[in-house]
């Protein structure tokens, strides 16, 4: 197999098919990421602010976040030309691979928490989320099933039947969730889902698996909002959502001054934003402001502009990657690339929406922007896999 897929690669020259626009939009997202994370970190570097008190050099995660991007891109490119998309379809591998998320994915639940969650692995000054590369590999696996799997699944399935053909994912969603990280379950969830709305599978099944999925999301939604609402409780969890529904509450002045000073950094900026450099709710208003609040360092920095900027480049990596899905012929391509599209838009979405305070935070990074390697890393090796499907798009089209 490996070898009829190393002579197709050939035979299309994907490499010469790398959509360049993909490629220079990726590059100036990294450029504009180090740029982002130099300018919200290097007061606060100075003091400490972001380092847990202990000051360090202004441009400290300058140079973290340009080695990753330099890392990422890298990947970027050898995922688009280097490795064929099909080399993922095997079902050894994917078992393998089964077995390794699981363990990592267990290894932070031994840890101390961080924010609420145990979904970290620190290795010195190097950190990693497991669930990041699990929900990469949750796409590519749930693409392997839905076209291993097609015939029976367009034929109306029993819930016995149902639960047997997604038991890996669902495996790997059961030990995520108990790391206590509601952002990441809940992108991952949206993602299975919305690939499963795009599956050629019998409806009947589709409602199955929506009507279980969406009365366990709306059990989980009610059953933290009644307790953040009624409830004395301070946990991290709790506090997030008592600032939700009322960030200006006296009672939660610490928990809820991301999204106020976050508030004001959208005020500052206006359309044009107060200048590159210049703002000023970095300086030790926002204790996320490389990370999870980019944005809105971005917003009083650059303005309205700058955050439509990065919409619109985010905005065009996603719709090249759907075009790939959409105009694919195979359903292993079709269904990885509409995965990894649909996890870039929820992500976003996720981000911008806690930042705005439009939904709860829940820690989750700007996609390609926010200060953070094993994110960055990631979704670039992911990207690169979906540029592979976008080439060999390409060399369909040109054969009709």
């Amino acid at each position: 197999m490996i070898r009829e897929i190393r002579k197709s690669i050939k035979h299309e020259r994907r490499h010469v098919r790398v959509d360049w626009m993909v490629a220079l939009t990726l590059l100036i997202l990294l450029i504009f990421s180090c740029i982002m994370v130099y300018s919200a970190s290097m007061i606060g570097n100075k003091y400490g602010t972001f380092t847990s008190s202990v000051p360090v050099e202004a441009s400290y995660f300058l140079k973290r976040q340009a080695a990753w991007a330099v890392l990422s891109y890298v990947a970027f490119l050898f995922f688009s030309v280097a490795i064929p998309h099909e080399f993922f379809k095997n079902k050894k591998l994917l078992q393998h691979g089964f077995w390794g998320m699981l363990i990592l994915l267990v290894i932070p639940l031994l840890l101390p928490a961080i924010n609420g969650a145990r979904s970290w692995i620190r290795l010195g000054a190097l950190s990693f989320q497991p669930s990041t590369l699990a929900q990469l590999f949750i796409i590519i696996y749930m693409a392997f099933i839905l076209e291993t799997r097609k015939v029976k699944l367009r034929q109306l399935c029993t819930s016995s039947e149902l639960f047997s053909i997604f038991s890996i994912p669902l495996a790997l969603i059961a030990v995520i969730a108990l790391q206590n990280d509601t952002g990441m379950i809940l992108i991952t969830l949206s993602v299975i889902g919305i690939m499963t709305l795009c599956s050629n599978i019998h409806f009947k099944n589709i409602k199955k698996i929506l009507t279980l999925a969406i009365i366990g999301v709306a059990f989980l939604i009610m059953y933290a909002l009644t307790k953040a609402s009624f409830s004395n409780g301070t946990s991290y969890r709790t506090n997030r959502l008592k600032v939700f529904l009322n960030p200006f509450s006296e009672n939660l002045s610490a928990a809820a001054d991301q999204v106020i000073n976050s508030y004001i950094a959208f005020g500052n900026g206006g359309l044009v934003g107060r200048g590159l450099g210049n703002s000023i709710q970095k300086l030790g208003y926002l204790p996320e402001a490389h990370t999870d609040f980019i944005l809105a360092i971005i917003a009083e920095e650059l303005g309205l502009i700058g955050v439509l900027f990065v919409i619109a480049l985010l905005g065009l990596l996603i719709g090249k990657v759907i075009f790939a899905g959409t105009k694919s012929k195979n359903t292993f391509s079709a269904m990885y690339a509409l995965g990894f599209a649909s996890l870039l838009i929820v992500q976003a979405v996720v981000n911008i929406g806690g930042v705005t305070a439009s939904i709860p935070m829940t820690g989750v990074p700007l996609p390609f922007i926010s200060n953070g390697g094993s994110s960055l890393l990631i979704l670039s090796v992911g990207l690169g896999i979906a540029t592979n499907v976008l080439s060999h798009v390409k060399y369909l089209r040109e054969q009709k």
